[in-house]
């Protein structure tokens, strides 16, 4: 995984799968349960709790970047 193109292509195939799976049962559930201003914040929640499995997914693949090198 030492060129960054691969990481990318993992990482888009990481986001996809969460998006999918995580992502759309959250929004959906929100949709369904809440109303106003409270919609608006559980929508913001579900995305920072997105990007920080992502960036959680982007460390890993640093480490393991770094170990083989």
């Amino acid at each position: 995984m030492d060129v960054p193109t691969d990481r990318l292509l993992l990482m888009l195939i990481v986001a996809t799968g969460f998006a999918v799976a995580g992502g759309g049962w959250a929004a959906s559930l929100v949709h369904a349960e809440a109303t106003g201003i409270e919609e608006i914040g559980l929508r913001v929640a579900i995305g920072v709790v997105f990007f920080l499995v992502l960036l959680a997914f982007w460390t890993l693949f640093s480490g393991i970047d770094d170990e083989a090198a």
